[in-house]
């Protein structure tokens, strides 16, 4: 395996959890496992912590990052700001093409059964964020997507062991497929706000159960 596929490999172990938060990953055991030595193991090591996946301690090494509360809701206020805007430049800058992608989105996720698959449900969703963000075409918010996408990755197994919560987010992604459709740059960015906010709870009251009931409070009216 060359350095990509073992990024890759680890990347995916940590998204799945193999990988638990706050697990220490030794390298003499990495080198072992993929073949290779101690320098591009640790440049892998190094990467994943650059995309926010393994935080490393001096003297310790490194150890799968775990989230906190604060984490949380700063990475979902940031996705509310970014991918708000984008959902209004989409509306006003998506062509025909990104139209068409909508309606084969909405197409496969009005087929989608969420109660019983709702790994497919998280799947569809992130085919649509992606789809909104490429349409705003605008590449500081895409950088910008990237990272944030890295680390919600991080709070993905919540929602595809949860049908309820894919369930609110897929009637959630048909209303905003709608509004993109229809080229309402308001209701698309309020609905995209609405639904991360919406999204951030759920996963709030997963890891921190009891602690807060509106994690990103708006008061009607304010300014968008």
């Amino acid at each position: 395996m060359n350095k990509i596929n073992v990024y890759e490999d680890i990347r995916r172990q940590i998204v799945e959890e193999k990988l638990a938060p706050g697990q220490w990953l030794v390298e003499r055991e990495l080198c072992e496992n993929y073949s290779m030595s101690r320098t591009p193991i640790r440049e892998i090591l190094w990467k994943l912590t650059a995309d926010g996946f393994l935080e490393q301690e001096a003297n310790r090494g490194f150890v799968v990052r775990r989230l906190g509360l604060e984490q949380i809701l700063e990475i979902f206020q940031a996705r509310e700001a970014i991918e708000g805007m984008a959902a209004r430049l989409a509306c006003r800058r998506g062509g025909e093409d990104f139209h068409s992608r909508l309606l084969e989105i909405r197409k496969a996720l009005s087929k989608a059964n969420v109660d019983s698959d709702p790994k497919l449900g998280v799947a569809i969703g992130r085919e649509l964020h992606r789809a909104i963000m490429d349409a705003s075409h605008n590449s500081i918010m895409a950088h910008l997507y990237e990272r944030l996408e890295n680390l919600t990755l991080l709070t993905a197994n919540i929602t595809k062991r949860s049908p309820a919560i894919e369930r609110a987010s897929a009637n959630a992604h048909l209303k905003i497929i709608d509004a993109m459709i229809q080229q309402d740059e308001e209701k698309g960015e309020q609905l995209m706000r609405e639904h991360l906010r919406e999204t951030c709870l759920h996963v709030v009251e997963q890891f921190y159960p009891g602690m807060i009931s509106n994690p990103m409070p708006m008061k009607k009216g304010a300014p968008q």
